[in-house]
């Protein structure tokens, strides 16, 4: 039977119909109507549909899919979100006032064009830009803001036959009246679900240099090139559309206009020949990859103009009396996060992945940036303070996107670092019955030591039969901490998670523990948070938290818990414990009890522990929590198990590190005499602020 869809890309098409649907198909949902069971699709809202319904093979009716409706309507909001991504498009000319091309700023300093518009640092010195150069709703031209192109502040470029971009710095107005910060810009990223073949998209341009147009609907993606750095689609586009965006219906930036017909590649991805009417743009993708791999070799004033554009302060188009009013609210582009920064001194990167091929080694043909010296940063003493739930300072310095698939090279991952303190800190000891209990990948003989899984900065068991942790280990840089921005309200929805091959999918739980759940009493509850192995390099920072989002770091707690005091556990340590260098190791796992309540096929922890181990004069300090949700987990379940009102509170208590090895069956070790609880005090009450255990 042929495929319902015309992507032929089982993974990219699952992801895209995973952000068309907006969260509202689970995992397995979606798996079928990729299969070609459209059931489950009936109650989706309209638009929904009408994006799934795009996204169908030619020779598949749509009626039975959409009933009835067509892709070609979209809601009224496409229109404002058109009208704020093409305010950052700008007209290119030479220094003979001759159109050149199309462009966009793709961050508040840099404007993304093709290399064969703006060959090298000296053109671009001659070249300027004109946003604004259009009609308006008299048919008049509307006033133009010109201004100058600044190579000598950032010039990157990559030949025609490669990737055919040039990204420069933006330099002095020269003519108009706006300011640069008021036409916005357009956020980079290599996520895998911002299009799919049958998509529609949309090409905001100049062309043959004539004033601002926009190409609507009946342009779809036809494929993507086999190099892995091409997208081929079906769009009206003349000469002097060259380097104009391509957007998807979302108006995420999917491609840069590149040439009508094929010029980089020969045939698509899947080993079909390229369709003889076609136009070919340049995969953001590719180019987000290929600067990814630029960044650590750039002077430092370089990296942070580049770190702006790959990890921007703010997504999208900048405020303006011809567009929507965004004072009061920051904009979003697409379906990913509202994106913060704070203080970019640092050179700061974080990039979203792809499942597209990886581009290969492109040397950058000009790299001309005058040299700056950087300050160091200031290092604040640390000492005993308030409770905050706030991360520390250095986490808000660089946010991560939304979370993507795990990388699939899992030999490369090294896990905890016994070292990482200046005293040795070693996972727990294992018992010999518990590690038969314990998960084991393939091939591996059963022992303590390879019942181990390894990830970028944290290392962890699991029980098989639970199908959740035993215990987690992680190491955090406080210093070197990238930050994530998790709006207020449904995050979770938003975050997508993996199994781990190396073990047997029934020995880790899956979205279907977590899915349908009227009203949600469970979140798929990190023991590592996202957070905390979120340091380093950019790109290890950004892996490091993707795998958090391996079942096998999961565990169900109730929607109150990560609200909680738990929550701020390792910030506080990290702000206010005199934390030697500001690095702390983190021990957590779940009191396995042989009494926990049922829910669905899971048992559902009644408790979970933590330890913070960190070193003070170079002896180690270890502290010791656990977090009963008990009460509120018994008073949920008796009211029905889908019919859940009042979750209650969780209680957290300091304990000894002795106590926890009883509750956990596993061997602290020399922890037990780093315990900073005195013997004399017990965990009789819980804890109303941190400032109350004793560090």
């Amino acid at each position: 039977m042929a495929s319902l869809f015309a992507e032929p890309d089982q993974e990219r098409l699952r992801r895209r119909l995973a952000a068309v649907t907006n969260g509202d198909l689970t995992g397995s949902e979606i798996k079928k109507l990729v299969a070609g069971d459209v059931s489950m699709i009936e109650d989706l809202a309209p638009t929904a549909k009408q994006k799934v319904a795009a996204l169908v093979a030619p020779d598949h009716g749509l009626e039975a899919l959409v009933g009835g409706s067509t892709p070609d309507f979209v809601p009224i909001a496409y229109l404002d979100l058109a009208r704020m991504s093409a305010a950052a498009v700008a007209r290119v000319i030479d220094g003979r006032r001759r159109p050149r091309g199309t462009g966009v700023m793709v961050s508040p300093k840099l404007f993304l064009t093709n290399h064969h518009v703006i060959e090298d640092e000296s053109a671009a010195a001659e070249f300027s830009i004109q946003f604004d150069y259009q009609l308006g709703l008299d048919d008049l031209p509307e006033p133009v803001s010109e201004f100058r192109l600044a190579p000598s502040s950032f010039f990157w470029s990559s030949r025609v036959d490669e990737l055919d971009v040039s990204l420069v710095a933006v330099g002095n107005r020269i003519t108009g009246d706006r300011d640069l910060d008021r036409f916005g810009w357009t956020a980079l990223s290599s996520a895998g679900d911002k299009h799919a073949e049958g998509d529609f998209v949309t090409v905001v341009q100049h062309p043959e240099g004539d004033f601002k147009q926009i190409a609507l609907r009946e342009n779809r993606v036809i494929g993507r090139g086999r190099k892995g750095t091409t997208l081929y689609y079906a769009t009206d586009t003349l000469h002097g559309s060259s380097g104009s965006p391509v957007f998807n219906d979302e108006f995420d930036l999917v491609a840069l206009h590149h040439s009508g017909g094929s010029h980089n590649d020969t045939e698509l991805d899947d080993g079909r020949p390229l369709p003889p009417e076609c136009n070919e743009g340049i995969r953001i993708s590719a180019v987000v990859d290929t600067l990814r791999g630029v960044h650590d070799s750039l002077p430092a004033a370089c990296r942070d103009l580049l770190a702006e554009a790959l990890n921007p302060p703010r997504a999208a188009a900048a405020p303006d009396s011809r567009a929507p009013d965004l004072s009061a609210e920051p904009p979003v582009t697409g379906s990913g996060p509202t994106i913060l920064t704070g203080d970019l001194r640092l050179p700061q990167l974080v990039i979203t992945h792809d499942r597209a091929p990886t581009v290969g080694s492109l040397p950058p043909t000009a790299l001309t940036m005058p040299a700056l010296t950087v300050p160091a940063p200031a290092i604040t003493t640390l000492g005993r303070a308030s409770l905050s739930t706030a991360p520390p300072a250095a986490d808000r310095q660089a946010p991560l996107e939304r979370n993507d698939a795990p990388d699939g090279r899992y030999s490369a991952r090294r896990g905890h670092d016994d070292d990482f303190l200046s005293v040795p800190v070693l996972p727990p000891r294992i018992p010999a019955a518990l590690v038969k209990e314990c998960a084991i990948p393939d091939g591996r003989r059963r022992s303590a030591a390879n019942v181990l899984l390894r990830y970028h900065h944290f290392s962890l068991a699991v029980h098989a039969r639970r199908r959740m942790p035993v215990f987690t280990i992680v190491d955090i840089d406080g210093r070197r901490l990238r930050s994530i921005n998790r709006r207020t309200g449904e995050v979770e929805s938003a975050e997508v998670w993996y199994a781990d091959p190396r073990i047997a999918p029934d020995e880790q739980l899956d979205q279907s523990h977590f899915a349908a759940q009227h009203p949600r009493l469970f979140d798929r509850g990190h023991m590592v948070r996202r957070l905390d192995p979120a340091w380093g390099s950019p790109q290890t920072a950004k892996r490091s938290a993707d795998d958090t989002f391996h079942f096998t770091n999961c565990c169900p707690q109730i929607s109150a818990f990560n609200q909680h005091l738990w929550q701020g556990i390792e910030n506080y340590a990290l702000t206010n414990a005199a934390a030697d260098k500001t690095r702390i190791v983190v021990i957590t796992g779940p009191v396995l009890g042989v009494d926990d309540p049922q829910y669905r096929d899971v048992a559902v922890p009644r408790e979970f522990w933590k330890i913070v181990v960190r070193t003070q004069d170079t002896r180690l300090r270890a502290t010791a929590f656990l977090a009963d949700q008990g009460d509120a987990l018994d008073r949920a379940l008796a009211s029905g198990p889908e019919s859940f009102d009042d979750l209650g509170a969780v209680d957290v208590f300091q304990t000894t590190v002795a106590d926890l090895e009883k509750r956990s069956g596993l061997v602290f070790g020399p922890l037990r005499t780093a315990d900073t609880m005195p013997t004399a005090l017990e965990s009789s009450a819980a804890l109303d602020t941190l400032e109350e255990a004793t560090w």
